[in-house]
């Protein structure tokens, strides 16, 4: 399964990406992204406090990716310069993105996205993240290659949000001298 870290800088470059609006300081933005792009899996709170069997449940379904990002981009659109509509939207994508990263994991039972019509958990037939195996511990060997991808990922999706701005940027230049 992707790392909280794989997680966050995938919303971070979502966000990022999605052209916040101008005049607008990005580091509440960032925090917001991070945020929203880790939520789902706080559903291993319950599992350490109370040994409840919470992980990948009913956080990561569609329901209530659509709930937690009307209820947060509400309480949140009081503080920020970003229309409700559009910070709903930012939400739900940044939130659905961790639901993609856990659908195309190696290894797991699967997310059940379609909770609470369906208990049925679903998983890619190709999975792009290799497994964790949690059970060998922390710092065993067998985590380098997870380590590896995690890193070849993270640094990939930095470089192509790099490449993106700077091509717009210079698009929007081109224009610019056009007029």
């Amino acid at each position: 399964m992707p790392s909280p870290i794989a997680h966050a800088v995938s919303g971070y470059v979502l966000a990022r990406g999605l052209d916040p609006p101008k005049n607008h300081n990005l580091r509440p933005l960032a925090f917001y992204a991070v945020f929203v792009a880790i939520a789902a899996d706080f559903d291993f709170i319950p599992q350490i406090i109370a040994g409840l069997a919470t992980h990948r449940g009913f956080t990561h379904s569609f329901i209530f990716a659509i709930a937690f990002s009307l209820t947060l981009s509400r309480l949140v659109n009081s503080w920020v310069v970003i229309e409700y509509i559009r910070l709903f939207a930012l939400t739900l994508i940044i939130y659905g993105s961790h639901l993609v990263l856990d659908f195309f994991t190696q290894g797991g039972s699967g997310i059940p996205l379609l909770w609470p019509m369906s208990n049925q958990t679903f998983q890619s037939a190709i999975p792009l993240f290799p497994a964790v195996h949690h059970s060998h511990g922390l710092f065993d060997s067998i985590h380098l290659l997870f380590l590896s991808f995690e890193l070849t990922y993270t640094i990939v999706l930095l470089w192509g949000l790099s490449q993106w701005k700077t091509s717009k940027h210079k698009r929007k230049k081109k224009i610019s001298n056009y007029e």
